[in-house]
């Protein structure tokens, strides 16, 4: 055996390298899918360090919450260190160059948080510049510096262009614990964005602690750093933090630990924002948000109705006016309570007022009052001069601030029930809530409100209320009133009052109450959760797409055609043996014995060939992942992919690649070795005869079903809908593409001698096809098919600029010219001119506004889900978008839930309990969330509850590919702490010149806020150059593969040329020239080649049409017809070298062997 793999060396090298080549290629694209998720791993580990566990909220707490977590006995025991931080969005900009970054990640910290996070990390090279010691010395002011110290990394260096020395304001928003969009919320420019310069002491590298980010994704951050006391600070909140970071001791072992439970046990109420006011008879649970959360509110209340304690609800409100005939008061506090409520019997039978007295000047106790009712106290009263009337039509003004964030004046009628005493709780001043800006002016005229008031209605029997009895409350109504009224999505309670009802003291009461009060509450209600960001970006490292099977589909025409040309390399070595197989059978030798012997020369090559091809897929790997980082860089973003090879993928690729050579080999010498000995030694098989013995009724039969059928489907996709017709072309070009493939065997099957005129000797090579049926229609269908599969994607590339106008609203970008997202949310109407001037456009600047719309959407940050993100999106993005732009509609729909006229109007469909109705991009909702309409993406709300968002329509191509769409109404229901408006969608007007002018103008007014402004039309580009990207891949691997198959047409042909080789020596002796003879047989591989390619193309061509008559379409038609004329050239090529090494052999001894 060895001698003979020896004898034939030059056949045997050949199929060693083709195994070789179908190795690395399957082998190689495994690693590629290694190295890709490998380096997101990678970048993971690198990117957080040490850091395992993160919570980040809305709310700053305390921050010795971290001192008291590190204290608790399972958090020693499990866990290595703990890092308080300060996490804020912003935007920074370069005093000397003035160049400016938005979207901006500035953590506030300090020496704890780089020992957390350099804890168990080994950095190559070591980042010595980084070390705990050296970081505080980068933050901290050095002597004779102006301005703080800030540290950056280089690719916010890139963007500000700044260096070491130069001075950077960074800005961010502005902490309040007063909810912005609440009355009493602050939404001016002074009041939300927070400047702070400071000076540049480091740049980090783009790597490590420089890359350093919560959330998984593979682009570069643009970091800031600032030691913490000093934003701290700047902030106003000295010692608190919104960001834990928490390190475990043995990430390793995957250890679960309910790190929930250990912060229940050591947080306290001021971490969830929550104030207890402590009395003589009762305490009262308040919130520094003004407003008590809902859910805070209920857990009260039950926990209180559990103890048998007494409660109180209140709700304290401001009220602009109340007014009878032409009697005002002004802005007085009303709270809204239940007075049957006040009154409770110990258990001795007596009457307690533990919450204060509230009588009536009859001296009576007021009853119930109806939702229309109020009561008045008798400074009102007499205000108004109803002192002496027993019956009174008040009308109460009062402003509200609606979803828009537009505040309106609303009127309310009551019907005075009763005037109360000036005593008890009508003089209590602890009923309205400590209100910023007015409860410590000395007068009216001295409040600093958010909202206008009009100081001129403000008497001095008003100012001389205020001196005595300060916001102690003018009217009283009823709870059930106090919470339709004034209650919004943050809340309906200011405070709820808490007493005992047998006298115990207050004290112990208030202390059980409020321990129990916090093993009640879970913190992820309010929203403080622990997040296990390292195992999740693991888990999410997995990536949205399998880089393996992706270039496994990729490589796949490069791998069949690698093992077809082993099988025929193969098949062409025994045929040339075919002399010495016959004499062994008719020496006695059994086919079994003779087929295992040539079986085990294929393995020995198959398993040589195989063990170099794992050699070749570590240089393919590498060569795809070069291409990766430079001609395919759109397709991952990134040029950080590490080579990484594992001995498993290795193995399986080496097992694969064998089985399927050795399947290829098997089947040859199986066919082969059921020809006869005679036939054999004569150096002849029966293939040719069996052939043409075929029948060719059955085939008949399947061409004109695949004909009938593509041309049904292609009559029906005229009249689908745009997404169905597509698909129903392309199926229609598959069944031509089998149609036609049929036909061309029918007229292999049923040759027939004709006689022939001129270009006898084309004509003959051409007919000569028909010899050898099978192996012609071989050859055919692997072109035909590589064909069609090249030039139907390669039709399928989308312009690098899509052809729409931003006036097609029904298109990829609903007529939208730019889309702006700010770092910052705004609260300002940017349609209104009025707001427009509250943030700082000149007059000039607004009027370039006319004719333009701008619809406001909230935001959700959250992870990004379209192509442009390699990691496995786990917390989405979401827009929630308003009314206005529902009932505008627009888009281009690829699916519907249910036939609409206007299918936005689903989204304000009510569904069931705890799930919404969201619309997002088919792309990004089928191949990265890997769903579809119809199903639910699990999420939780602010509260921790389990949100399930449904998907009740699908956008074709659209720009929302990196978020999901929901209604304002549904958003501000399970997000309410998200106030303001960070991302817009802006309408120009026809044939307007001044497009990019409004996008100069609000770039450079709102730089603060960080709002960056992106045309439409680039920003579809961006998601359609990462799919060009996919099919400028298939198509390079799929040529590649498709040239790798001409060289089988060569080996083909000269198997062809070694059977014939006493045929042609015939022609020769009877006068045909060499030349002739390479010409005939030329003249057949060009033309089985030249139907392949025009049977692919034609049929592709069928399957795109759709593709082709969209206006946006930019086929690559130069690329499409050289790749196919260098097909054709390589197979000629090859056909040429296949009949020079047939010729080689003197026909004159094949003449005397026939």
């Amino acid at each position: 055996m060895h001698r003979s793999l020896a004898y034939f060396w030059q056949i045997n090298l050949a199929v060693l390298l083709g195994v070789a080549i179908a190795t690395a290629v399957l082998t190689g694209a495994l690693i590629v899918g290694d190295s890709v998720r490998g380096s997101l791993r990678h970048l993971v580990l690198h990117r957080l360090g040490g850091i395992d566990y993160a919570l980040t909220s809305n709310r700053f707490f305390r921050q010795g919450l971290a001192v008291d977590l590190s204290n608790e006995p399972t958090f020693k025991q499990r866990f290595h260190g703990i890092a308080p931080a300060i996490f804020l969005r912003g935007t920074a900009i370069a005093k000397n160059t003035k160049s400016r970054a938005s979207k901006v990640n500035i953590y506030g910290i300090d020496h704890q948080f780089v020992k957390l996070w350099q804890h168990g990390v080994s950095m190559d090279p070591p980042q010595n510049d980084v070390s705990p010691e050296n970081l505080a010395v980068f933050l901290t002011k050095n002597p004779g510096q102006i301005f703080p110290s800030i540290v950056i990394n280089e690719s916010l260096r890139k963007e500000v262009n700044a260096e070491i020395g130069d001075s950077l304001l960074v800005a961010f928003e502005q902490q309040n614990d007063i909810h912005r969009e609440s009355l009493l919320g602050r939404r001016d420019y002074s009041d939300v964005v927070q400047q702070f310069r400071l000076t540049i002491t480091k740049i980090v590298p783009d790597n490590g602690i420089g890359r350093f980010g919560l959330h998984p994704h593979q682009h570069l951050p643009m970091n800031a750093f600032i030691a913490m006391p000093a934003l701290q600070k700047v902030l106003g909140i000295p010692h608190k933090v919104n960001a834990l970071l928490v390190g475990n001791r043995n990430f390793d072992q995957n250890v679960s630990v309910d790190l929930q439970g250990v912060l229940s046990q050591a947080w306290k109420l001021s971490d969830l924002g929550l104030i207890v006011d402590q009395q003589e008879n009762y305490f009262a649970i308040e919130s520094s948000q003004f407003i008590l959360p809902p859910n805070i509110a209920t857990i009260v209340e039950e926990l209180a109705t559990e103890q048998n304690l007494l409660s109180l609800p209140v709700m304290t409100y401001l009220a602009n006016q109340m007014t009878i005939n032409d009697q005002i008061i002004s802005y007085s506090t009303i709270s809204a309570l239940n007075v049957n409520q006040l009154r409770h019997k110990d258990k001795n039978g007596l009457d307690r007022t533990p919450f204060g007295e509230l009588k009536l000047v009859e001296g009576e106790y007021p009853t119930s009052l109806a939702n229309d009712e109020i009561l008045l106290n008798q400074w009102a009263a007499e205000d108004l001069n109803l002192l002496e009337t027993s019956s009174a039509t008040i009308d109460v003004s009062y402003y509200i601030v609606e979803p828009q964030e537009k505040l309106v004046t609303r009127n309310t009628k009551f019907h005075l029930k009763g005037i109360v005493s000036m005593s008890g709780l009508a003089t209590d001043q602890q009923l309205t809530p400590d209100l910023p800006g007015i409860h410590d002016a000395d007068d009216i005229s001295e409040w600093n409100v958010p909202f206008p008031i009009n100081f001129r209605q403000v008497r001095s029997r008003d100012e001389a209320y205020w001196d005595k009895f300060g916001a102690a409350p003018k009217a009283f109504v009823s709870e059930q009133t106090g919470r339709q009224l004034w209650g919004n999505r943050f809340g309906e309670l200011t405070a709820i009052r808490i007493a005992s009802s047998d006298r115990t003291k207050v004290n112990e009461i208030s202390t059980t109450f409020q321990n129990q009060l916090l093993t009640r509450i879970r913190p992820e209600q309010v929203g403080l959760v622990f997040q296990p960001v390292k195992a999740k970006g693991l888990e999410a490292s997995s990536g949205t797409t399998d880089f393996s099977m992706l270039f496994i589909g990729f490589s796949l025409f490069l791998i069949v055609s690698a093992v077809l040309l082993v099988g025929l390399l193969f098949r062409l070595n025994i045929e040339r043996r075919t002399k010495e197989i016959g004499i062994l059978l008719s020496m006695g030798y059994t086919t079994r014995s003779i087929r295992w012997r040539l079986l085990k020369e294929g393995l020995i090559l198959a398993g040589i060939g195989g063990l170099l091809g794992l050699v070749g897929a570590v240089a393919y790997a590498r060569l795809m992942l070069i291409g990766l980082q430079t001609w395919w860089l759109e397709a991952v973003g990134t040029s950080f992919l590490l080579l990484h090879t594992s001995l498993p993928n290795l193995a399986i690729g080496y097992v694969i690649s064998l089985m399927v050579v050795l399947s290829s080999i098997a089947w040859t010498v199986q066919k082969l070795s059921n020809a006869s000995a005679k036939s054999l030694v004569t150096g002849t098989t029966d293939e040719s005869l069996k052939s043409k013995n075929q029948t060719v009724r059955p085939k008949r039969i399947f061409a004109f079903i695949f004909l009938v059928a593509a041309l049904a489907l292609i009559m029906f996709s005229i009249l689908a809908t745009t997404s169905l017709s597509a698909s129903l072309f392309f199926g229609s070009g598959i069944l031509l593409l089998l149609s036609a493939l049929t036909f061309f065997s029918i007229w292999l099957s049923s040759r027939r001698s004709t006689s022939l005129d001129h270009n006898t000797t084309i004509k003959m090579g051409a007919r000569n096809s028909a010899r050898h049926p099978e192996r012609s229609m071989i050859c055919t269908t692997l072109i035909g098919c590589a064909c069609f599969i090249i030039v139907a994607v390669g039709a399928n590339r989308h312009s690098e600029t899509p052809r729409i106008s931003h006036l097609q609203k029904a298109s990829g970008n609903g007529g939208f010219a730019w889309v702006a997202e700010s770092a910052i949310p705004l609260h300002q109407d940017l349609n209104s001119e009025t707001d427009r001037f509250e943030l700082g456009f000149s007059d000039s600047e607004s009027k370039s506004f006319r004719g333009h719309h701008i619809y406001s959407c909230r935001l959700l940050p959250g992870e990004d889900t379209s192509c442009l993100n390699l990691y496995q999106p786990q917390k989405p993005r979401i827009l929630g978008v308003s009314n206005d732009f529902i009932q505008k509609g627009g888009f281009q729909f690829h699916q519907q839930i249910e036939k609409r006229k206007n299918p936005w109007e689903l989204l304000n469909q009510n569904i069931e309990e705890g799930v919404v109705p969201v619309i997002g991009d088919y792309n990004s909702v089928l191949w990265i969330l890997h769903l579809g309409l119809g199903k639910d993406l699990i999420i939780q709300n602010e509260s921790g509850q389990e949100l399930r968002l449904r998907f009740v329509g699908l956008l074709q191509s659209s720009i929302f590919q990196s978020e999901l769409l929901m209604s304002e109404t549904n958003f501000t229901k399970h997000f309410p702490s998200q106030s303001g408006y960070g991302y817009f969608l802006i309408q120009t007007p026809n044939l307007n010149r001044n497009v990019k002018k409004v996008a100069h103008i609000l770039e450079e007014k709102l730089g603060d806020y960080g709002l960056d402004v992106t045309n439409t039309i680039e920003k579809l580009a961006n998601y359609r150059a990462v799919e060009n990207t996919y099919l400028s891949t298939f198509q390079t691997l799929g040529g590649l593969g498709l040239l790798l198959g001409t060289f089988g047409l060569g080996i083909l042909l000269l198997r062809n040329t070694i059977e014939r080789r006493g045929e042609l020596a015939m022609l020769c002796a009877v006068g045909f020239r060499q030349s002739t003879l390479s010409t005939m047989i030329l003249a057949e591989n060009a033309f089985l080649l030249a139907v392949g390619i025009l049977i692919g193309t034609s049929s592709a061509l069928t399957a795109v049409a759709p593709h082709l008559i969209k206006s946006g379409t930019n086929i690559p038609w130069i690329s499409l017809v050289v790749t196919l004329i260098l097909v054709f050239s390589v197979g000629i090529a090859a056909s040429a070298v296949g009949v020079w090494v047939g010729f080689k052999t003197p026909l004159l001894v094949a003449l005397k062997e026939k």
